[in-house]
């Protein structure tokens, strides 16, 4: 059984460095004038959904790993993927139809977690350079 301590771990950092990027988000969706409501909901859901997404990603990728026929770990890593993008699309179609949040701040969290993750990665980097 796959120890996914990892995973949850890396899950709590990116949570904290995902709060500015949604903050900002939000911000800029009320200052275009899009109703406080909606927005505050829609950006919730979409940080919620973007960091299950991220949770269910990493889990596959340890299943993947613990895996000693590499053609398996292909096949968890496919399936995986093919289920997360079946979710998004499920999820992105049920805020489009219900209308209880606006779109664009739903869309724009799902994309935080790569953006924080790039940011991280950059800064990290650029520190490891300087020393």
């Amino acid at each position: 059984m796959p120890d996914y301590a990892i995973v949850t771990d890396e899950l709590h950092r990116l949570t904290v460095r995902v709060i500015p990027v949604e903050l900002v988000i939000f911000g800029l969706l009320v200052l275009l004038g899009q109703p406080l409501g909606q927005v505050a909901l829609g950006v919730f859901a979409g940080t919620a959904f973007a960091l299950w997404n991220f949770y269910l990603m990493g889990r596959s990728a340890v299943r993947a790993a613990c895996q000693t026929d590499p053609a398996r770990a292909s096949k968890i890593v496919s399936r995986s993927y093919a289920k997360r993008y079946a979710l998004t699309a499920l999820f992105l179609l049920a805020v489009v139809w219900t209308g209880w949040m606006r779109v664009p701040a739903v869309v724009l969290p799902l994309f935080s977690p790569k953006i924080t993750l790039m940011i991280s990665n950059y800064f990290g980097r650029k520190e490891e350079n300087h020393k």
